[in-house]
């Protein structure tokens, strides 16, 4: 894996951040203002724009508070004031221009999500990691005991983002946090533990005013038999993620993917779809792709599996050297597919060969559909649509829907 960033301890975030957010939309030491540094990584996906600042500074005791209050300084105030000059910067520009001279195309500016981490090094866990609205927004804040739990239980953009929506919603009710010895881990520990939720009563009158997190929860949700099943099945999860990488890589080569313009393409599109599904999701869609590619009973059909909120994915068989035929064919799927699911805004096809003997090697395909409403003439379209995959079916493959 290619690594990039100035200092070893930059290096280490891009590859965690790499790792859980994957390569299409992590994006290290990006250019800023007159082409210095904005930041040292940047994670941008759907509406999504998360500003990561990294310092590693050796905290050196003093025997009083003079040394905590020197090392937050260098170490968390100088990334807050980093990560919010990178925001106010970003809030004006539409692209933003990678080391790499790539340029990303940011989500539109009314729709765009900020989230801001600070990782803190070389504390060493002998000075307490403050957190939380600073003045100018939310930070979230890491250090070196609980930076493997923030990137490794939390491993997709969606997981990711919504524990960060979720501890920042505690400080707004006043609720009132205190660390027993641990940190972030733990109260990712009780996230995590709680199916994803802190919950916490909708109540006031049943809402607790203070939560005290003592320093073992994350190491006794780690060696717990449960915790360890899960990351078990979620294995099987990572098929997904292979997938998306896949396609990254035909986008990155060229194959598919223009690096000078200005607008995202529909493959960008269909992966960032791909890569908003949590990794709950990503198991259901990973067993099923699976399932559907080595059950040779199912002959060449396809599949549709639901997704994430308003969103389902086509999987399809067909031989390479039919790939004009199949690229068509699922182009046509997925438009009877949005007919047939009107609560169904997005839809995205996979097209592959079945594993086995080809006579001219292995490709994919794959499809972004968008359509926000569906009108009596998309159901005469489709009704011409589907004499047409009659038509594929009879001379191409005898497949049905």
């Amino acid at each position: 894996m290619e690594e990039h960033g100035i200092t070893p301890s930059e290096r280490l975030v891009n590859r965690l951040c790499q790792q859980s957010f994957l390569k299409l939309w992590t994006h290290p030491n990006p250019k800023g203002k007159h082409g210095k540094e904005l930041c040292d990584c940047l994670i941008v996906c759907g509406p999504h724009v998360i500003i990561v600042s990294v310092k590693d500074n050796k905290y050196r005791a003093t025997n009083d508070a003079t040394g905590w209050t020197r090392w937050t300084k260098a170490s968390i105030r100088k990334s807050s004031s980093q990560i919010w000059g990178a925001e106010r910067w970003l809030k004006g520009v539409d692209e933003v221009e990678r080391h790499d001279g790539r340029v990303i195309s940011l989500p539109e500016r009314t729709s765009r999500r900020y989230h801001r981490v600070a990782v803190a090094l070389g504390g060493h866990g002998q000075v307490p990691v403050q957190w939380g609205d600073f003045g100018r927004g939310f930070i979230h804040v890491c250090d070196e005991y609980s930076i493997g739990a923030f990137f490794s239980a939390l491993d997709t953009i969606s997981d990711f983002v919504e524990f960060l929506d979720a501890s920042e919603s505690i400080i707004r009710r006043d609720v009132q946090l205190l660390f027993d010895g641990g940190g972030i881990e733990d109260l990712i520990a009780l996230y995590v533990s709680n199916g994803r939720s802190f919950n916490l009563q909708p109540n006031e009158q049943r809402q607790p005013d203070m939560l005290v997190l003592s320093n073992d929860l994350w190491r006794g949700l780690v060696g717990s038999e449960e915790y360890g099943k899960t990351q078990e099945e979620f294995k099987r999860s990572y098929v997904w993620d292979r997938l998306i990488e896949h396609f990254s890589d035909d986008l990155l080569s060229g194959g598919m993917f223009d690096m000078h313009s200005k607008e995202v393409s529909k493959n960008e599109l269909a992966l960032v779809t791909m890569a908003l599904e949590p990794r709950t999701n990503r198991l259901v869609l990973s067993e099923a792709f699976l399932e559907f590619l080595q059950n040779e009973e199912l002959g060449s059909a396809a599949r549709v599996v639901q997704g994430g909120t308003g969103c389902a994915y086509v999987f399809t068989i067909g031989k390479s050297e039919d790939r004009e035929f199949r690229v068509k064919e699922l182009a046509l799927r997925c438009l009877v597919v949005r007919g047939r699911m009107p609560h169904t805004h997005t839809v995205v096809g996979i097209a592959t060969d079945r594993p086995g003997v080809s006579n001219v090697g292995y490709s994919s395909d794959i499809v972004y559909l968008y359509m926000s409403k569906w009108t009596a003439e998309d159901e005469e379209h489709v009704r011409g649509i589907q004499k047409d995959l009659d038509y594929f079916r009879n001379v191409c493959w005898s497949r049905a829907l």
